[in-house]
């Protein structure tokens, strides 16, 4: 590999999902460290901006918006004109290496078994790094750069006028400084792993009479409805729902005494934040998608079909009514809460 150097412009390559992104982040500050004079840029997808957008080693973000033609031409116009020295695809599909290449940079590193790794200048094979996880993977190709790293974590940076209107959003719905509260996350992007919405109001209703706590009910851009058939079902006047941005869901996820939520975005960003997740997981095995927190449990029934794929998956699975789901009890979360200590 060309020797990089220290004042180089670096363009970060890593769009897809917030999980992805969120683990993303642990090589943000390794990469800073060992090339101290470089210009980092980061280019993620709309969704997963505000992940990155306050991180200290991170002097500037790409934002690359799938919907709107013209904010794409934007982003190709800027990708090629910022001239990078040094560009490292870690997206790994056919969208990020095309990137890689257009920005003409000197240095154009990738994975060397790539789907289209013949639009790099520079393949790096980790294989002997023998990654098991998914952030593994996230920190096996910078570390084949040299690059040193102390430990692997996601860092997740929360601004301050977020911070604010978080704890804003809490007053307003009655949560004052020093209420305990938690966390339920009821929203999935697939409806053939979503847990059954009667079980989220139950275990809403029970949670502040078994500990004292307020239930925050929360979701994501496209969650609405999901987390309002929660809220319908729920009687009880210590459960409210907030919905906002990443930024300020973060912030009041921090705060929170746990978090109870599908396998999903939300999982990695709540742990990390350092909050105990209760990770509901059906679809696929927490072995390798498990939380990394400590403290994080993990409600896992190891049914005959799970993991499924889409050749194997039951026609019932796509009406919400999943088994592997389905076997999963509010006891069981219960159960839990208690294995934190609380």
């Amino acid at each position: 590999m060309k020797n990089i150097p220290q004042k180089a412009k670096i363009l970060l390559i890593k769009l897809r999902s917030i999980g992805d992104v969120v683990y993303n982040t642990a090589v943000y500050s390794p990469l800073k460290r060992h090339f101290s004079d470089a210009h980092l840029t980061v280019a993620v997808e709309r969704p997963s901006y505000d992940l990155v957008c306050d991180h200290p080693d991170v002097d500037d973000v790409l934002c690359f918006e799938k919907g709107s033609l013209w904010k794409q031409i934007q982003f190709y116009s800027r990708l090629i004109w910022e001239r990078y020295d040094v560009v490292i695809d870690m997206h790994e599909g056919t969208r990020g290496a095309v990137m890689c290449f257009l920005t003409c940079a000197s240095i154009r590193i990738g994975h060397k078994f790539a789907k289209r790794s013949f639009l790099y200048n520079t393949k790096l094979d980790f294989s002997d790094l023998k990654p098991k996880f998914p952030i593994d993977y996230q920190v096996a190709l910078i570390k084949k750069m040299g690059v040193h790293f102390d430990h692997v974590e996601p860092s997740i940076y929360i601004s301050e006028p977020a911070r604010y209107r978080a704890r804003d959003l809490l007053t307003e719905n009655g949560i004052q400084n020093g209420d305990k509260y938690c966390v339920i996350h009821p929203g999935t992007k697939k409806v053939y792993d979503q847990w059954q919405y009667e079980k989220f109001s139950r275990l809403a209703e029970i949670i502040p009479k078994k500990y004292g706590a307020r239930v925050v009910l929360t979701c994501g851009p496209d969650e609405k409805t999901q987390v309002e058939r929660v809220t319908k079902l729920v009687n009880s006047s210590e459960v409210v729902c907030i919905q906002t941005g990443l930024q300020e869901l973060g912030a009041i996820t921090q705060g929170a005494i746990f978090v109870v939520c599908h396998n999903g975005g939300y999982m990695h960003l709540a742990s990390a934040m350092g909050t105990p997740v209760i990770a509901l997981f059906g679809v696929v095995h927490p072995d390798v998608w498990k939380p990394l927190g400590q403290r994080d449990q993990v409600v896992y029934k190891n049914i005959e079909c799970s993991p499924c794929y889409d050749h194997t998956r039951k026609p019932e699975c796509y009406e919400g009514d999943a088994e592997c789901k389905r076997v999963i009890e509010v006891d069981d979360i219960l159960k839990a809460v208690e294995r934190l200590g609380l």
